[in-house]
């Protein structure tokens, strides 16, 4: 179910919910801020420039929580709800950004930042995880996912859609409910623009999952494994067998089975590390017009190495984009293997 904020946010529902949304402290407001873009000649990508978001919400003791049910002046006035999406109130990337001036003096490339930012909380419960969350929630967070990713994908500009999640402190968590984010993009980011160009020319990912040593878990549809070129130690991925570009084209038991290992990875690097593992989970679905060769998966990237040792993004990561990865994949494959989870 959808609704419209006053501001002129959209405002998603999914599944149960109990209570409507009202909020009454947004009527009249008209502060709009926008973002755009600059060309960065030496490293061929484009920087998104959002000075607004330098006073986003950050680090709000749990009782001032906006995402909570009933937060005075928070983003979600209900009662109790399963999954709430809801526009960025400071976003990243807006569907209206207008073409910005030239820089004066510089020839340097300048454009719009159009595209889209979503917030998703998982859950009401202030406390929940992901690793936590009941197998049914996992599954409606799969489908919102997709829904929300062929949705974003109908805007003219928009190019590709990511979802993501940065988990602790340590990945620049700055309010600790559990939640998410979703991000549409005009333009096709580096990263996703390289992978884009391996799948084309025929890359098969879903093979991975046929290669015992760099599994950890397996079900039916889908294998949770340790891919053979990681780039952070104990990373893990979550790859469907059969081809799927999304997760709105997987069918329900292939939902179960990433529901499934989406649990399974986190509560692995938990165990394994022995504390609440902080990492950056990255779900990448296929851009426009790669719908036939880009393989729907997820990646988390643990920043541990050891319980007690950060892996910190080095000079020569930053300054060379050459990571440097102190546990071979075999071993970790072999290691988070070993984990006895508990169910």
């Amino acid at each position: 179910m959808t609704f419209r904020m006053p501001d002129g946010r959209d405002f998603h529902l999914y599944g149960a919910f109990e209570g409507t949304p009202a909020w009454p402290w947004l009527e009249g407001s008209t502060d709009r801020s926008f973002s755009h873009r600059r060309w960065h000649a030496l490293r061929r990508e484009w920087v998104v420039y959002s000075a607004h978001r330098q006073s986003r919400t950050y680090k709000p003791p749990a009782d001032f929580c906006p995402f909570c049910p009933m937060a005075p002046e928070g983003e979600i006035p209900l009662k109790d709800f399963s999954i709430a999406v809801f526009d960025n109130k400071f976003s990243s990337l807006q569907k209206d950004a207008p073409k910005p001036q030239p820089i004066p003096g510089l020839d340097l490339p300048v454009d719009s930042a159009v595209g889209n930012c979503e917030v998703i909380v998982y859950s009401s419960n202030h406390k929940a995880s992901l690793a936590s969350l009941p197998l049914e929630r996992r599954e409606l967070l799969v489908r919102a996912w997709g829904d929300r990713i062929r949705a974003l994908k109908e805007l003219p500009e928009v190019q590709v859609v990511m979802p993501f999640e940065n988990r602790g402190e340590e990945a620049g968590v700055t309010l600790h409910h559990p939640h998410g984010q979703i991000y549409a993009f005009s333009f096709l980011p580096p990263i996703i623009g390289a992978m884009a160009q391996s799948f084309k020319e025929g890359y098969d990912l879903p093979k991975l999952t046929t290669l015992p040593q760099y599994v950890v878990a397996d079900a039916p549809g889908a294998s949770l494994l340790v891919p053979p070129f990681t780039r952070f130690p104990y990373e893990l991925w979550i790859v469907p067998k059969r081809f799927r570009p999304d997760p709105a084209s997987l069918s329900p038991d292939e939902v179960r089975d990433v529901a499934t290992l989406l649990a399974r990875a986190a509560n692995t690097l938990d165990t394994f590390f022995g504390r609440v593992t902080p990492y950056v989970m990255l779900v990448y679905a296929a851009p426009k017009g790669l719908e036939d060769v880009f393989p729907f998966h997820i990646q988390f990237q643990p920043l541990l190495r050891t319980p007690t040792k950060m892996k910190f993004v080095a000079g020569v990561e930053v300054g060379a984009g050459s990571f440097l990865v102190d546990v071979l994949p075999e071993t970790a494959a072999q290691n988070l293997r070993n984990v006895e989870v508990k169910s």
